[in-house]
């Protein structure tokens, strides 16, 4: 069974009890991983078994075929339920989870199934076996909008209670990492801070507080792509330490994306700086002049030989044997040329 749009929420907050499986993937790993979470406190219930939930990761499934299935037909030493959360990313448990899943179909009196798969196409074998079986269900999870970001950031710093400053609001959600659970570790920290401050949060306990030291380097090394200054934006990828080639280059999208919507208001009739001030999410104040600056530079043609360089170097970070971080690096070098073209 596929579960899509607004069946996904229902899905999460009161589960199918028909459907013993699920697969979750897609490009937002933050959110298929949160609702794995979420599937495995339902499925644990009120039951006090430690032991209720078995996590098994793609090498282990691979090293041990059977280590699954035996999983999955254990019995809780507490007679409750019997949870079995395998995390993959590749295709060698491919054959064990579609064991698993006959299994589940065929009525054999087994635990439930949950299986984070990572970033897989919609014509995975797997998406479609999950899709076709009638006790199992596949959600999709995608990238958030920025109005969803934005949706979820306030409605979480209200939840804890966080109060901001004059325009320092949009300083907050400017300075929030698109990963959501990135995102939520910030909030909560900003939460921590806010407690009995006895005042409400400035734009400048913000700048203090929510920039993380690889997300600066990462705005740095963005930023000076976009300028054309390639050995600065190379030099600041380099002071990241562990250095995800996907993050740098959709970093840098983001960025693309910025100036692209930018440029759209400027060929409108719009100045740059009133441009650079109508975008949202809200540039960091700090960036806005260079961003207004750059804004000038890039047209639609640049813009679209960028996307081309950023979605060549994306693809062969997924499949060529060259290390993410140096494909990242090239990329950035590749956009920052065009400035000059």
């Amino acid at each position: 069974m596929k579960i899509a749009g607004a069946s996904i929420r229902r899905f999460l907050d009161k589960p199918d009890k028909a459907v013993r499986a699920v697969l979750l993937y897609g490009p937002n790993e933050s959110f298929a991983h949160e609702a794995a979470q979420t599937l495995a406190a339902w499925a644990v219930g009120k039951s006090d078994d430690p032991y209720a939930v078995t996590k098994l990761g793609e090498d282990e499934i691979r090293k041990d075929s059977a280590r699954l299935a035996d999983a999955l037909a254990a019995q809780s030493l507490l007679g409750g339920p019997t949870i079995v959360w395998a995390r993959v990313s590749g295709k060698s448990a491919d054959d064990a989870i579609s064991d698993a899943l006959k299994d589940i179909e065929a009525g054999a009196p087994c635990g439930y199934l949950i299986v984070e798969a990572g970033d897989l196409g919609s014509t995975a074998a797997l998406v479609k076996a999950f899709a076709n079986a009638k006790h199992a269900g596949v959600i999709a999870f995608y990238e958030e909008t920025e109005a969803e970001r934005a949706q979820y950031a306030k409605a979480l710093a209200k939840e804890l209670k966080i109060e901001f400053d004059r325009d320092a609001e949009e300083t907050f959600l400017s300075l929030l990492p698109s990963d959501r659970g990135l995102a939520a570790r910030e909030i909560e920290k900003l939460a921590l801070y806010a407690h009995e401050l006895g005042r409400r949060v400035s734009t400048e306990d913000l700048e203090a507080l929510m920039a993380s030291e690889a997300e600066s380097a990462l705005d740095a090394a963005s930023l000076a792509a976009a300028q054309g200054k390639a050995a600065q934006a190379v030099e600041a990828l380099a002071r990241i330490d562990a250095l995800s080639g996907i993050s740098a280059l959709r970093a840098l999208l983001r960025r693309l994306h910025q100036l692209r919507d930018a440029r759209a208001l400027i060929d409108s009739g719009m100045n740059p700086t009133d441009a650079i001030g109508k975008l949202r999410p809200p540039v960091f104040w700090k960036e806005r002049d260079a961003v207004a600056a750059q804004a000038r530079l890039w047209t639609a043609k640049k813009l679209n030989a960028a996307y081309d360089v950023l979605w060549s170097a994306e693809l062969r970070s997924k499949t060529a044997g060259a290390p993410q971080e140096l494909i990242a690096a090239d990329a950035y070098r590749g956009v920052a040329k065009l400035v000059g073209n």
